[in-house]
């Protein structure tokens, strides 16, 4: 298939997150390759993400959709609040009706030679009926799945994702592994194409060429309880003693249980070794890079992932990963450039983390291959193996 345009669609652009980081530096590749890029969002945009896009078509748009379609309160609230539910009930088939003609205006607006990609389940399955008219009129679907095979997403979302594979001309998954996986599952082909990294600015690589890194331990990420972020932490305790010039540092935003959590657990222990850990907020892209550039390691202790956008950043300035074997891509790639937990486990998860603060000979070659590494996840590089899967879409 020939493809002159390109639709990005996801839920909302101003979720923080891997998906959205991508969605943002793949546009700009399309973009920068000479494709004519739009982006496609179910919902506005809300406060919370420092770098989100501006979508520019939103199907549920404006607080007059809000106002007279059904909400949680109420279906919580059934007594006096039945009579709105019936109205709501009634405008929610009006809106749905508009919204649907109004995406099938957007869509046809480009004719022919588009691909529309989804990488959220919300949004797949709302796509998934145009999928199957659209494809009579040139419109090529592919859904990009971010998270890896054994996942609670997948099973969560087993009866979307299945829809997805019958309707959509190509599922893609984030490393080969996930991919033979999921062509199994599925009983189709799916591909897997790796994530983009942005490339680093003049001032980010002059202060890779002058800057030493510091004893830095790096979490960057959304708080959540799958994160593990309190495995992080009683790790790093486990070692501190041993490291005294060592830091772990947390950067992101999320559950306020979490990082409560976190607090909890530092009022329980020596207020020396609480003092090495810091809890920060959210970073925008520049930062992120900025971070991990300083620090000498990141780390990452999630159930599971698919191919994390904070492993790539941390890998782009040399900084080396610590993590638990959590997706495919990182039982891949993670044992060359970082170091990777024999099990999902505080204890396999300390150790590699002494194992790397310790041996610094051994931190600086994995830090050059990071360097080598990540010249693969290049923009360019990503966007010619879009284009290998375009032109396997048959028209």
């Amino acid at each position: 298939m020939k493809v002159k345009n390109i639709i990005i669609a996801q839920d909302r652009y101003s979720i923080l997150g891997g998906i959205s980081t991508v969605n943002k530096l793949l546009g700009r590749a399309f973009d920068e390759a000479g494709y004519n890029v739009s982006y496609m969002a179910l919902f506005d945009n809300t406060a919370g993400h420092p770098d989100a896009i501006e979508p520019d078509f939103v199907v549920n748009s404006g607080p007059l959709v809000n106002k007279t379609t059904h909400n949680r309160l109420v279906y919580t609230n059934p007594g006096p609040l039945g009579a709105a539910l019936a109205v709501k009930k009634c405008f929610t088939v009006l809106w749905d009706c508009y919204n649907t003609f109004r995406t099938r205006r957007y869509l046809r607006s480009f004719g022919k030679d588009t691909v529309v990609l989804t990488s959220m389940a919300k949004t797949a399955d709302y796509m998934a009926k145009y999928a199957q008219s659209d494809s009579k009129k040139g419109i090529g679907y592919i859904h990009e799945f971010h998270s890896g095979y054994n996942s609670t997403y997948r099973l969560d979302e087993e009866k979307t994702l299945r829809n997805v594979a019958t309707s959509y001309d190509s599922f893609v998954t984030l490393s080969e592994g996930d991919a033979k996986l999921f062509a199994q599952w599925l009983n189709c082909p799916v591909e897997a194409v790796h994530n983009p990294v942005e490339p680093l600015s003049e001032e980010i690589s002059e202060m890779l060429r002058l800057g030493e890194k510091k004893p830095v331990i790096q979490y960057i990420g959304r708080y959540g309880p799958e994160k593990g972020l309190g495995r992080i932490l009683e790790s790093f305790i486990a070692c501190a003693e041993d490291f005294p010039e060592w830091t772990l540092r947390y950067n992101g935003s999320g559950s306020e249980e979490e990082v409560l959590a976190l607090k909890e657990k530092l009022a329980q222990i020596d207020p020396e070794i609480a003092h090495r850990v810091e809890i920060g907020g959210t970073l925008n892209a520049k930062e992120v890079l900025e971070t991990f550039a300083q620090s000498s390691l990141a780390v990452m202790a999630s159930e599971f992932e698919g191919l994390p956008m904070s492993f790539l950043e941390a890998m782009q300035v040399g900084t080396p990963l610590i993590s638990y074997p959590s997706s495919s891509a990182l039982q891949e790639m993670v044992p060359e450039v970082g170091y990777l937990a024999e099990e999902p486990s505080v204890e396999a998860l300390q150790e590699q983390m002494r194992l790397a603060m310790s041996d610094a000979e051994l931190r600086a070659k994995k830090s050059a291959l990071c360097l080598e590494k990540s010249r693969t996840f290049s923009p360019e590089y990503v966007v010619r193996h879009w284009e290998k899967l375009f032109e396997s879409i048959h028209r």
